[in-house]
């Protein structure tokens, strides 16, 4: 059970560490319609105006120092924004200092920080939340219920298409940073916005056995990766391809497409729809979903009720780690070209080791 001694299920007090674009433009329209189970009491930043401009509506103290942030009594949880390359540091930190967490994806820039952070986990009280927004997504929750009900049989196959425009202008808040053009982290974008297609489908078709992949680097800005084409072998036997394109030129800055094929049935989610088959002339089922709903305040929902022990927490710490275990075994098989294991990939780092 996690401690909620310290916080006494009123109001939950929330530090940010990290006020850049994905607090302002993910985060923050979730917590202000939460005002009454969550308030911003603290920010610490790299920038002292950016701090203060978060902190401004919601009457927060400033830091410099994110360590002395996780230093104030009188903050009871935190949200990590920062850098990819300083997730595992800060984030091992705030779980030492004993508040609740929700830090941003993905869990570490390798496998070798996130054991890191598990371990930091270990012994832990606190809840320990990874901002994967996909897992609270409806179009997800509905294809699970599709599949859970038996009603398309047996999965064998499976395709994931990802297709995401840079240079869209909705996009260029978040490649207009220097941490994301030059990244310190390997794979670049495909380990950013790599991982929410990649949770998506473990938490649709189960674990992920084995990968063969390749990858393209196209952006004339973006350095490392931007394209994917990864063949994919799951623990059940299923196989399938998850193709992902983050310099296509899409009607919509993002579009997100899955196909599941079963011994009984069709099973398929689009932009706004979920839709399932049983063959030629057989029945076809179909539902909206919103097509805004990104499950942000979902997430949050989820946080805040883990914290007060009402539900299980969704986007663990331990998941993410997993979901970082599929990106760096295609990046390993891409650079070796060969069939990576996912365990392999587990197994082959150790604390000193970064992949190129």
């Amino acid at each position: 059970m996690p401690d909620t001694a310290k916080w006494g299920g009123g109001c939950l007090r929330l530090g940010v560490i990290g006020p850049g674009a994905a607090v302002h433009r993910l985060h923050r329209p979730a917590l202000d319609k939460l005002t009454r189970q969550v308030s911003v009491v603290a920010v610490a930043g790299r920038s002292r105006q950016r701090s203060e401009e978060l902190a401004r509506p919601y009457g927060a103290r400033v830091y410099d120092d994110y360590r002395r942030l996780l230093d104030d009594p009188e903050v009871d949880a935190v949200l990590i924004a920062v850098p990819i390359e300083w997730n595992a540091r800060i984030l091992a930190a705030a779980i030492r200092s004993g508040k609740h967490v929700l830090a941003e994806k993905p869990l570490a820039a390798t496998l070798a920080e996130g054991q890191s952070v598990l371990d930091a986990c270990s012994g832990s009280r606190s809840i320990i939340a990874v901002a994967e927004n996909f897992r609270y997504r409806k179009d997800l929750a509905r294809a699970l219920q599709i599949l859970a009900s038996g009603e398309i049989g047996e999965v064998f196959a499976f395709q994931l298409t990802v297709l995401f425009d840079l240079d869209a202008e909705i996009r260029r808040v978040w490649t207009s940073t220097e941490w994301r053009q030059r990244p310190a982290h390997p794979g670049g974008f495909l380990l950013d916005a790599g991982v929410h297609p990649v949770s998506f489908l473990r938490d649709l078709l189960g674990e992920v056995a084995e990968v063969s992949a390749q990858v393209l680097d196209r952006h004339p800005v973006i350095q490392g990766p931007d394209s994917l084409l990864m063949q994919l072998k799951l623990a059940s036997g299923a196989v399938g391809q998850y193709f992902a394109c983050y310099t296509a030129t899409v009607r919509e800055e993002s579009m997100l497409s899955v196909s599941v094929y079963g011994s009984q049935g069709t099973l398929s989610v689009a932009p706004g729809r979920v839709t399932s088959s049983r063959g030629a002339g057989g029945p076809l089922r179909s539902f909206r979903v919103p097509r805004s709903d990104r499950g942000y305040l979902r997430q949050w929902q989820n946080f805040l009720a883990a914290v007060q022990g009402k539900e299980q927490l969704v986007s663990t710490a331990a998941k993410a780690f997993g979901d970082l275990a599929v990106i760096e075994a295609a990046l390993a098989s891409a650079r070796e070209r060969r069939i990576v294991a996912v365990e392999e990939s587990r197994a082959a780092r150790t604390p000193d080791q970064r992949p190129s």
